[in-house]
């Protein structure tokens, strides 16, 4: 678990942002830990643990964490260049922490972990429409993989979808994120909202809005679709982790 977990923000959702908020970067390393549930409280000390010892150390890395409602949780820290896969993020916290102290602090995760994998995002701001309220944790995800050859058509769809938005006026938006490493290509794209029955109203209100126009350019979207899927989260910022400035 020591080298997973220093791995661990080194390369991958949630909305996710899959899912928190859009960043000025351009590519997201994500790290993803399926928990098992009767380990999900410790998972969570761990986590608070982690961050601690960043924040007395002043770790200079930082991440966004989500929960998903699977018992899965994704963390998610800017990629500035691929060179980037091959270094250590907290190879600085081991010096200063010492190997023992470090150690036993990654053991902590071992026995939490069902599995764990890595992939990187590429954040398409172009084709996301607004950002995420402060206060907004909630996230709705879709999973949408497009038909293989269809990349083009897929991110054309997304720019229609886009100027319907725009042309309609409507208050709450989305992001929308790729897999460009790591795993199956797929757009992950979060609405949000203060929780799930927020977020549901503004969906329900938002399509009533697009209206006839929003239902053909689903129809063309689906005509292009492999397979789609959702997923519900929430952005954790209690286990989120900035960097001094």
């Amino acid at each position: 678990m020591k080298k997973s977990f220093a791995f661990l923000l080194m390369i991958l959702l949630i909305s996710a942002s899959l899912v928190s908020a859009q960043t000025a970067s351009t590519n997201l390393m994500v790290h993803e830990d399926i928990v098992k549930p009767s380990m999900d409280v410790k998972y969570r000390e761990a986590l608070k643990k982690l961050k601690a010892a960043c924040e007395l150390h002043k770790l200079s890395f930082s991440w966004n964490t989500i929960g998903l409602y699977d018992n899965s949780y994704r963390h998610f820290a800017p990629l500035k260049s691929f060179a980037d896969l091959d270094k250590n993020p907290f190879a600085d916290l081991e010096a200063k922490m010492g190997k023992e102290a470090f150690g036993k602090l990654m053991a902590d995760f071992d026995e939490c972990l069902e599995s764990h994998s890595d992939f990187v995002l590429a954040q398409l701001t172009e084709l996301s429409y607004l950002s995420p309220p402060v206060g907004e944790n909630y996230r709705d995800i879709t999973y949408w993989y497009a038909l293989p050859g269809k990349e083009a058509e897929a991110e054309s769809i997304l720019g229609e979808w886009k100027k319907l938005y725009e042309s309609k006026k409507a208050t709450n938006g989305y992001t929308v994120n790729k897999v460009i490493f790591g795993r199956e290509a797929y757009y992950a794209i979060a609405s949000w909202g203060k929780n799930a029955v927020d977020a549901a109203t503004k969906a329900q209100k938002t399509q009533e809005l697009l209206g006839e126009e929003g239902g053909k350019l689903w129809m063309r979207t689906q005509a292009i679709s492999k397979k789609f899927y959702g997923k519900r989260a929430e952005v954790l910022p209690e286990f989120s982790y900035s960097m001094p400035k």
